[in-house]
């Protein structure tokens, strides 16, 4: 019979040994992957590019004649394309190294290369590694290349853009500023336009033939070419009979929002809808209701929504009131500032969040479309309340401004007003001077009419 003592004594050295091999292995292991992707960093990591000498000679000191144009895509090789320029291969690497880029390109870079005459040598290599900045490789001997950067100064100037409504916002600026920005830009402006104007109108969804827009867009340019559309300075909208004008105004703390005429902020309390995929089916008013057949003043405004479209808040407020009301079906009302309630109806069901007492935000989700109620199909009925009485809702909505500029900061905006208004080619209209009846400063943009101006 073996010895208990000696066999343990065995076992716990050959258990020590084979924790030692298992540990050299997994130190192997362990060295080599972090050789590897040591390797891989190093192969992979752009190199260090030494400082480049500035040059801030003009964009005229670049000689003509231009000898050839190009761009490097990405992924090319940087060398291979100056040799199709007409480089020689050992002058396409010379201007590699002294231009310090890495030998593939990660982007597209715009490539100039120059010379005295058509069948001279090429003297003078010019990347455009971005919008407001190249890199010039200029010949200096036989085979020697001296690089230097140079940075080119943005000019601004601005453009008023104006036009007809053609099918969609976007599609009117692509008209109306072609020629004078490209697309990206005109698009840029397009979006900035729709921004200003979200709290009083959808335009993806509102804008009808017949409708005028007007912009007023900064723009900023290089001598390569580049540029870049600024904040929308200032935009008019011809809509529903009547003019409607955003300005842009710096207060005196630094902060630049929208105001209309009357230096109230266009970003008001209020989303213009509750719901965004979304067609009006029944409007404010008299109207033969749909199941009872008689003539009934209709309190709100009815959104038809597919089943279970997100409803939101359109405002901040607390909830009042969350549950069944009879013809209302499953309704949600909510208090906000100033006395205004909103009602939402016919809802299929709330959020889970949503409860008596809670507060919600601007754009949260309170519900869901449904058909709850007396209600023949999927669809919100929408109330505004104002003080206990019914609203046409889009109206309240649209005039339920924020905080009204005033005493000094009303005077400075107005001196900005009538600059812009100037740019804008309008006669702006002030509720104070025209009472509660909107002013027209003149028959909307028409096609014939249709142009743009720029400032310096």
């Amino acid at each position: 019979m073996p010895d208990a003592p000696a066999e343990e004594r065995y076992r716990t050295r050959r258990q020590r040994a084979l924790e030692r091999r298992i540990g050299r292995r997994a130190r192997a292991v362990v060295f080599v992957t972090v050789s590897i992707l040591a390797w891989l960093v190093a192969t992979t990591m752009p190199r260090l590019q030494p400082s480049l000498p500035r040059d801030d000679s003009p964009a005229t000191a670049t000689a003509d004649p231009l000898a050839h144009r190009d761009t490097i895509r990405v992924r090319d090789g940087v060398a291979s394309v100056l040799v199709r320029a007409g480089l020689p291969p050992s002058d396409a690497n010379a201007v590699l190294l002294a231009s310090a880029l890495r030998s593939r390109a990660r982007r597209d870079i715009p490539v100039a290369l120059y010379a005295d005459s058509a069948g001279a040598q090429i003297r003078e290599v010019e990347f455009q590694v971005a919008d407001d900045r190249s890199i010039r490789v200029v010949r200096v001997g036989g085979s020697t290349w001296t690089a230097s950067e140079r940075r080119e100064l943005w000019r601004t100037d601005t453009l008023s853009i104006r036009g007809p409504v053609r099918e969609t916002l976007v599609e009117s600026m692509r008209q109306a500023g072609r020629g004078m920005l490209g697309v990206r830009g005109r698009i840029e402006a397009a979006y900035a336009f729709a921004d200003a104007f979200e709290y009083k109108i959808d335009v993806g969804r509102d804008l009808q033939p017949g409708d005028s827009v007007v912009a007023v867009v900064e723009r900023r340019r290089t001598a390569f070419g580049a540029e870049r559309v600024g904040p929308l300075l200032a935009g008019a909208l011809f809509h529903d009979g009547q003019w409607m004008s955003a300005m842009r105004f710096s207060t005196s703390r630094g902060t630049s929002e929208y105001y209309d005429a009357d230096g109230r902020p266009m970003r008001t309390t209020f989303l213009a809808a509750p719901v965004e995929f979304r067609r009006m089916s029944s409007g404010f008013g008299l109207r033969l209701h749909p199941i009872l057949g008689i003539l009934r003043r209709h309190a709100g405004i009815d959104f038809a929504a597919p089943h279970g479209t997100p409803v939101r808040a359109v405002g901040d407020g607390a909830v009042i009131k969350a549950g069944y009301s009879g013809g209302y079906g499953k309704m949600i009302e909510i208090r906000h500032l100033n006395g205004i309630v909103t009602r939402y109806g016919h809802l299929r069901g709330f959020a889970s969040e949503v409860r008596e007492g809670q507060v919600v935000r601007q754009g949260q989700v309170i519900g869901f479309v449904g058909s709850t109620g007396l209600s023949t199909g999927p669809h919100l009925h929408f109330e505004t309340l104002v003080n206990g009485v019914s609203r046409e809702p889009t109206r309240t909505l649209r005039d339920a401004s924020g905080v009204t500029l005033r005493g000094p900061t009303l005077a400075a905006f107005a001196a900005t007003r009538e600059t812009l208004s100037a740019r804008l080619g309008l006669a702006v209209p002030r509720a104070a001077d025209a009472g509660s009846r909107p002013v027209e400063p003149g028959a909307p943009v028409t096609p014939a009419a249709a142009g743009a101006g720029v400032t310096k």
